[in-house]
């Protein structure tokens, strides 16, 4: 049996209502962009404590003074 088309297959609401609901989706979304772009920044932050951790780590382990180690990134360049 063949499938109607017409009224049946139209949205019910109206395009102020569409609209409405549009603009709502967006806020929703932009909301979590922004948590999205604060829980970026925490982890940005708490990569750098890590790499700082680790480059102290490897001046403490090669037993070399911090102005030895400038001056040897200092040579490479």
């Amino acid at each position: 049996m063949p499938r109607t088309k017409g009224s049946k297959n139209k949205s019910t609401l109206t395009v102020d209502e569409r609209i409405a609901q549009v603009t709502a989706e967006i806020e929703a979304l932009q909301g979590q962009i922004k948590e999205k772009k604060a829980l970026l920044k925490k982890l940005n932050d708490e990569k750098a404590e890590e790499d700082q951790k680790r480059l102290m780590a490897a001046v403490l382990a090669s037993e070399k003074t911090v102005d030895e180690i400038i001056d040897m990134i200092n040579e490479s360049k």
